[in-house]
């Protein structure tokens, strides 16, 4: 609904320039969360423990094949002091809660682990599709870590991703941001996948994901695309108006944790919430929309 007001001083126009946000996730409420993401650990190695790396408890902090850390995390995980914690200014929007992947086994081995997202549609008529991140590798400059970004049309396992957006070696340890072209998906349904394949490496983040569009949209596809909420506050249901299909819909307090609701229709029963701030991600046909709330 935010990205909708923005465009309400330009309505009356038959048509106006706009960046859409097609699909983000930042760890940190703005996005699905972890939990609408799928996971393959598929090296199914160990990591190192805190007593057989000197007391570096961080890679022992990564228990799937990706966890969602916070910065307090890892600079309360015992991990040597000349690691710089600051996020690297360079990677643009690397901030807060970030994904961690670790490639420090126990014994050493090959990383083959997984982060692959929601199903994601790119509107036809998009044009400027981009898809951006941030990434960056801790610790020195001999572990820096390797990746590999896909995407799929078919599905979100394995087996389904066959097309490299990109290879990353050696990612830097001050930061990165990174954008793909995707408008050769236009109109279709995708996945994007980024696959942690490091040797005996160290610890990779990744945050600020990030698919957008460029394009000239007439007045009436705008208003065709909106979702709005209501009541907020409220203190048992949420209604939701859109023109399009619900395809899911889930809620997150703010520290990115899954919350259960229950979906009637087109409204949202949150009685069993405790009172405070959460949001609600509604994903539909034309992507996600994502609401802060308070319960009252």
């Amino acid at each position: 609904m935010k990205k909708i007001l923005l465009l309400s001083a330009c309505i009356g126009l038959g048509s106006l320039n706009a960046q859409s946000t097609i699909f983000q996730e930042n760890w940190d409420g703005q996005g699905p969360g972890i939990s609408s993401w799928t996971l393959y650990n598929v090296d199914a190695l160990t990591p190192i423990s805190a007593a057989a790396a000197t007391g570096d408890g961080l890679p022992a902090l990564v228990t799937n094949a990706w966890n969602v850390l916070s910065l307090t995390q890892i600079q309360n995980s015992g991990a040597p002091t000349y690691i710089t914690y600051a996020y690297p200014t360079a990677a643009t929007g690397m901030a807060g809660n970030v994904a961690v992947a670790n490639s420090w086994y126990s014994p050493a081995g090959i990383a083959n682990d997984w982060l692959v997202s929601p199903q994601i549609n790119i509107p036809a008529g998009a044009t400027g599709v981009n898809l951006t991140w941030s990434a960056t590798s801790l610790g020195a400059a001999a572990y820096l870590e390797n990746y590999k970004v896909y995407i799929s049309t078919t599905g979100n396992q394995v087996a389904n991703f066959t097309t490299i957006l990109k290879t990353v070696t050696n990612e830097s340890s001050s930061g990165t941001y990174h954008t793909v072209n995707l408008n050769s998906y236009v109109g279709q349904n995708v996945y994007i996948a980024f696959r942690d394949d490091s040797n005996d490496e160290y610890i990779m983040l990744l945050d600020n994901i990030k698919i957008t569009s460029t394009n000239t949209l007439a007045t009436t596809d705008i208003v065709k695309k909106q979702t709005y909420f209501s009541p907020n506050p409220t203190s048992d249901f949420i209604n939701i108006k859109t023109d399009s299909k619900i395809n899911s819909v889930s809620v997150v307090d703010l520290t990115g944790r899954k919350v259960n609701v229950k979906l009637e229709g087109d409204k949202v029963d949150v009685r069993s919430l405790p009172v405070g701030t959460y949001l609600i991600n509604v994903e539909t046909k034309d992507g996600i929309s994502t609401e802060k709330f308070i319960k009252k």
